[in-house]
C-alpha cells in the first residue's frame, strides 16, 4: 500500500475513532421496580432514569444538557402520566378497577449510571392472579430493561423484561408465585448475555486481547514458522481464561457486598486497559504475557458488570440464582463475539496486509477510541 493510501486509512480510522460516542458499556438502560405485597395491597415503587425519561419527554427544557430540580418538576405531571400508560397491573382474566395504580412522585435517588425519577403507587387489587405490563421506552430504546424484585403471595420474586417483547409478568397471590430459581436463572442468563453484547468497551477490550493471534481454521496459525501449531488457539484459551476468572472474582464479591467500587474511577480504568492492551500490541514489552493483563484487568471490568446486579434488590433466596445465571450469560456473550470475530477474519487472515493493516492498524484505531472514552469518562 503506498504511503498516500496510508495517510487516507489512518485519517479516516482517527475521524471515526473521534466522532464515536461515550461507552458506558456496564450500565445500560435500565429500570428498577421492587413490589412488596402487604395487608394493605401490593406496594409498587419504580425508578426510571431521567437520561431515559429525556428521550420521551423535554425534561432538559432549555436544552442546556443539565436536568434542574425546577425542569423535573415541571415535567413530573407528564412524566406520571406515561407511568399511568405504559407501567399497570391488571387482573386476570377480568379487568378489575381496584387492580388500577395511580401513580405518585417519590423524589428522586442517586444510583451508579445518574439521577433517577422515583414514583409509587398502591393497589388493593383482591384477584388470585394479577398481571404487570411494562412497555416504557418501547419505541425509543431497544436496550431498555425492567428489573423487578421484591415479595408476592409470601414468595420472593426476581425477573426481567424487554419492553419490546410485550410479554407480560404474571403475579399470583395465593403464595404460589411462579418464579422460582430455573425462571431467575434463565431470565438472568439472558440479561448476561445481553449485556455482554451490548457493552461496547468490554467488546473492544475483547478485541484489542484476540487482534495480534491471527486465529486460522483447519490449518496452521499465524504464530510464526518457529512455533508449533495450535500455539495461537492455546493463547486464546489462557488469555480468554484469566479474563473470565478475574472478572468473576469482582462480579461475585460486589454483587455479594464483600467489596464495592466507584463507577468514577472503574470506567475510566476500563477504557484505559482497552489503550494499555493496544498499546503492547504494538510495543510488547518482554516478559509480560496477555494472560496476566486479561486477569488484572478482568477484576476491573468485574466491577463493572457488577453495577446492574448490586443495584436490584435481590430476595436472599434468589440471589445466587441470579448472579450464576448472569455469569454464565457473560461468558456465553463472550464466547460468541470472539467466535464471530475468529470466523469473520478466516477470509482475510492470511493475507500480507492482515499484520500492518488489521492487527496495527486496529490497534491504533483502539487506542484513539478508548483514550476519547477516558477523557470523557473523567470529565
Amino acid at each position: 500500500m503506498s504511503p498516500l493510501r496510508w495517510r487516507r486509512l489512518a485519517l479516516l480510522l482517527a475521524t471515526w475513532a473521534l466522532m464515536a460516542g461515550p461507552a458506558w458499556a456496564h450500565k445500560g438502560s435500565d429500570a428498577y421496580l421492587d413490589l412488596q405485597d402487604s395487608a394493605e395491597g401490593l406496594q409498587a415503587t419504580l425508578s426510571v432514569a431521567l437520561k431515559d425519561l429525556d428521550l420521551l419527554l423535554p425534561l432538559d427544557a432549555d436544552a442546556d444538557g443539565l436536568v434542574t430540580w425546577g425542569e423535573v418538576q415541571a415535567a413530573t405531571p407528564a412524566v406520571l402520566a406515561l407511568l399511568q400508560q405504559h407501567a399497570r397491573l391488571e387482573a386476570e382474566p377480568a379487568q378489575d378497577p381496584a387492580c388500577a395504580l395511580a401513580w405518585r412522585f417519590d423524589g428522586l435517588e442517586r444510583r451508579s449510571d445518574g439521577a433517577y425519577l422515583r414514583a409509587t403507587a398502591r393497589s388493593a387489587c383482591a384477584a388470585t392472579a394479577r398481571i404487570w405490563r411494562y412497555t416504557l421506552l418501547r419505541e425509543q430504546d431497544s436496550n431498555h430493561r425492567l428489573l423487578v424484585s421484591g415479595q408476592v403471595g409470601g414468595q420472593p420474586l426476581l425477573a426481567t423484561r424487554a419492553p419490546q417483547m410485550d410479554e407480560p409478568l404474571r403475579l399470583q397471590a395465593d403464595g404460589t408465585a411462579p418464579r422460582g430459581a430455573a425462571a431467575t436463572l434463565r431470565d438472568y442468563f439472558m440479561l448476561g448475555m445481553l449485556h455482554l453484547l451490548e457493552g461496547y468497551d468490554h467488546l473492544a477490550f475483547l478485541l484489542a486481547l484476540v487482534l495480534p493471534l491471527g486465529l486460522r481454521l483447519g490449518r496452521r496459525t499465524a504464530a510464526g514458522p518457529a512455533e508449533p501449531a495450535g500455539t495461537a488457539w492455546w493463547s486464546l484459551l489462557r488469555t480468554v481464561t484469566a479474563f473470565t476468572i478475574g472478572h468473576s472474582i469482582t462480579l461475585v464479591a460486589a454483587t455479594l457486598g464483600w467489596t464495592s467500587a466507584s463507577p468514577a474511577w472503574v470506567e475510566p480504568v476500563i477504557a484505559a486497559s482497552i489503550a494499555a492492551t493496544a498499546v503492547l500490541n504494538l510495543w510488547p514489552v518482554p516478559g509480560l504475557r496477555a494472560e496476566r493483563l486479561a486477569l488484572v484487568f478482568g477484576l476491573v471490568h468485574g466491577y463493572g458488570f457488577a453495577g446492574l446486579l448490586s443495584e436490584m434488590a435481590a430476595p436472599p433466596g434468589l440471589l445466587p440464582w441470579a448472579l450464576a445465571g448472569f455469569n454464565l450469560g457473560v461468558e456465553a456473550g463472550q464466547l460468541l463475539a470472539v467466535s464471530g470475530w475468529v470466523l469473520l477474519v478466516q477470509a482475510v487472515v492470511d493475507r500480507r496486509w492482515y499484520q500492518p493493516l488489521v492487527v496495527r492498524g486496529g490497534s491504533g484505531v483502539l487506542i484513539l477510541l478508548s483514550s476519547w472514552w477516558f477523557v470523557e469518562r473523567i470529565a
